[in-house]
């Protein structure tokens, strides 16, 4: 039956049953239901379900609901986001694939609120092009919510195996200079994420001589309780294939650039912030190689503990098209790829 509750978490029947029943089973170790309900009910007691995050709130008791009311959970409850909307992945990745892993080696985590640290590596010698197909994170067990996000640079081929033998900290005035060869993003995973796949007919490509050689991964690792005498050994592992897909994947990045000028007034009830990727940026970024366009398969949106809604416009010749994707329920936890129901096409 159709519940809901109020701000004192009292359970009332929904004058209006909008949530269906298909299935239950139960045996000695499951209680499994299936249900269904429209996307939009019209109904006040319900949130309508869009692409946005939804956070799921569960709970349960051991005996059924009597009379009475219901019997109260006790520790037996928990939440989740989801994104019950977001298209499923056509994962057809055979088991016998290569890999290789990108991973920090006891890397000491310090005792403050954020650290970025960066470390170099070499990619593994191909001699023909081959397509990444999927990368999948390696979050060391434990460190669930100490890495909050993975970015993966391409750096100058001109650089030589003396640059694989530290880390160091991001963005710091001692940083080694080979890391300010490393500017093009390549790949991107947050908090919350699973691995990301790419469609049948693309990858990342590598083994070419215009295909990553060193790389720069950056790990932002979020300790607000200041724990100290951490170790982290995570990162990614990237699984490839010598059978070449049609097309190349790469990154665009849209939006607001890092920066100390960025403020948001105190006080303010909501706050909106906009980037532009202007019309000239993008002639100048895809008009000698990308004429035709650049054809868009996912999106990540991306923000902070102070995000709360993030939009991502698409504009053409003076008129806005359809979003390429947002989240109005943003949970900064819960950040993964979403995939597009179909391509869409950026011009310059």
């Amino acid at each position: 039956q159709d519940y809901f509750t109020d701000e004192n978490r009292v359970l009332k029947k929904d004058p209006q049953q909008d949530y269906h029943l298909e299935y239950a089973m139960e045996n000695s170790t499951h209680t499994i239901l299936a249900f269904s309900r429209e996307l939009h009910t019209c109904d006040t007691n319900d949130k309508s379900i869009t692409e946005s995050t939804v956070r799921v709130i569960w709970a349960y008791h051991h005996k059924d609901m009597g009379e009475a009311g219901q019997n109260y959970h006790g520790s037996n409850r928990g939440t989740k986001s989801l994104r019950l909307l977001n298209p499923e992945k056509e994962e057809v990745l055979s088991a016998s694939l290569p890999y290789f892993d990108l991973t920090n080696k006891d890397v000491p985590v310090p005792d403050k609120d954020t650290t970025y640290w960066c470390q170099m590596f070499k990619i593994p010698v191909q001699h023909e092009k081959h397509h990444v197909t999927k990368i999948e994170p390696l979050i060391q067990k434990g460190h669930e919510n100490l890495v909050h996000h993975i970015l993966l640079y391409q750096c100058s081929s001109n650089l030589n195996d003396s640059v694989l033998d530290y880390g160091h900290e991001c963005y710091h005035p001692n940083m080694p200079d080979s890391f300010l060869t490393c500017e093009t993003v390549i790949f991107a995973w947050a908090i919350g994420g699973e691995g990301f796949t790419y469609p049948p007919h693309v990858g990342l490509s590598i083994g070419t001589a215009a295909d990553p050689q060193f790389v720069l991964m950056e790990v932002h690792y979020d300790n607000p309780s200041y724990t100290e005498g951490l170790i982290d050994n995570s990162g990614l592992r990237l699984i490839y294939t010598p059978v070449i897909r049609k097309y190349d994947a790469g990154v665009i990045e849209a939006g607001l650039w890092v920066s100390l000028f960025h403020n948001i007034p105190p006080g303010m009830p909501e706050f909106v912030s906009e980037g532009h990727c202007t019309l000239e940026c993008l002639e100048e970024a895809l008009g000698a190689e990308r004429p035709a366009g650049i054809h868009v398969f996912a999106v990540l949106l991306h923000a902070h503990l102070a995000g709360r809604a993030i939009r991502m416009r698409h504009f053409h010749n003076g008129e806005e098209q359809e979003l390429l994707a947002y989240d109005d329920e943003f949970d900064f936890n819960f950040q993964e790829f979403q995939y597009l129901k179909e391509e869409r096409t950026i011009l310059p």
